[in-house]
């Protein structure tokens, strides 16, 4: 087992009276969703030798039920919640609703894709999946997909969707409705990723993570092996991130190896941090995996004989 550190794991929220329920990156701030409805808005204190982020602002009454999934989309200037209810559009600057898209009554799941042009919203209702359009200032109702069961674990892969009907794999093209059907997730509970900055979605498939293309080819000649089934991903590049039940391990996917494991029960994860962090949420605190400078972690792992990930790590650090 090795002893490596590619995170060092630095509390951010230590205690609240709200339940957390999801939560986002805004810039240098962090937005989280609560089971009361409430959001808080968290920021960074500078100038201290240790990191602290306080609670800027709390918008009690900032959705009527608890807030499921929140995203805040700058590009758009708009935050998306979803709640119990509906997925709401609010305003970034001022927090105000801008609308309620009644449409996605019921659903429990939504993806963005600022790729397309213009963007397009898609959440995961009981045998469907809605899909808004941005029109410049709202999302407009566009089209819907009839599915025989509950669509879930949905991610863009350029113009498809990917989503899960029980343990199966689908991919939808959202422009030509053509469809295709994938593998299934066989003894594990099926995750879909889309990872950062690559054309590419990982799969979970038993206590693997399958590399796949946008068309739903396989996309590199190995797979990822994990302790146990993840339950979701994060990615700080280069290394990818298995939240699995008991632990967040994390991997070097060049060569395969899983270089730290922490023991942390995480139930939500949001990557993108201001420094390439990743937060997750454990026993209703917030904690910052923070990276270590690879040039550090080289060193390390050189000294620990671990030559294959030093040096394939030395050599991603060159490719920056």
């Amino acid at each position: 087992d090795m002893v490596h550190s590619s995170f060092h794991i630095e509390p951010v929220l230590k205690k609240t009276q709200f339940k957390i329920a999801a939560l986002d990156v805004w810039g240098p701030r962090i937005l989280v969703g609560t089971e009361e409805g409430a959001l808080l808005i968290l920021e960074e204190q500078t100038g201290l030798h240790i990191v602290e982020f306080d609670v800027v602002e709390t918008i009690k009454a900032f959705s009527k039920r608890p807030i499921v999934q929140i995203q805040c989309v700058t590009t758009l200037g708009v935050i998306l919640s979803l709640s119990a209810d509906v997925l709401q559009v609010n305003d970034l600057s001022t927090f105000d609703m801008r609308a309620q898209l009644l449409k996605t009554r019921g659903c429990h799941m939504f993806a963005l894709s600022e790729e397309l042009e213009p963007p397009v919203l898609c959440s995961a209702a009981q045998r469907s999946i809605v899909m808004h359009r941005w029109d410049g200032r709202n999302f407009t109702d566009w089209k819907e997909i009839a599915l025989p069961d509950t669509p879930r674990n949905l991610v863009w892969c350029g113009e498809s969707v990917c989503f899960t009907l029980g343990k199966k794999y689908h991919l939808r093209n959202v422009l030509s409705l053509t469809e295709r059907t994938l593998f299934d997730s066989n003894s594990s509970a099926p995750t879909t990723f889309r990872l950062p900055g690559h054309s590419e979605i990982l799969l979970g498939r038993d206590n693997t993570s399958v590399f796949q293309d946008f068309q739903g080819r396989p996309s590199r000649k190995y797979a990822l092996n994990w302790s146990e089934a993840p339950i979701s991903y994060a990615f700080s590049a280069p290394f990818l991130l298995g939240i699995l039940p008991k632990a967040v391990e994390v991997q070097l996917m060049e060569t395969q190896t899983v270089l730290q494991s922490m023991s942390l029960r995480a139930t939500h994860v949001a990557c993108g941090g201001p420094d390439g962090g990743v937060l997750v949420v454990a026993n209703n605190c917030i904690y910052r995996l923070r990276p270590v400078p690879l040039a550090r972690q080289v060193e390390a792992l050189g000294e620990a004989r671990e030559l294959e990930a030093a040096l394939a790590l030395c050599s991603l650090a060159r490719d920056d």
